[in-house]
């Protein structure tokens, strides 16, 4: 019996043997979205990506820094 390979939801935790860690973004029916830590955002499709579901926690996302107040002369 064929073993059915595992369903994906956006906010998902995965690992890909390539890009290592990252988190899917949205799951289509022809594309999957993913955000890797550390390789950016990268798109697959759906009917031939090979993760598996990751343990590792997303790291913290960079503080956002406030715009400088402007300068008067």
């Amino acid at each position: 019996m064929a073993t059915k390979a595992p369903v994906f939801s956006p906010n998902d935790r995965i690992d890909h043997s390539i890009y290592g860690t990252g988190t899917i973004l949205n799951v289509g029916e022809r594309l999957t979205t993913i955000a890797f830590d550390g390789a950016g955002t990268k798109k697959f499709m759906t009917s031939l990506v090979s993760l598996v579901r990751s343990d590792v926690p997303a790291p913290p996302e960079p503080e956002r820094r406030k715009k400088a107040a402007p300068c008067s002369l």
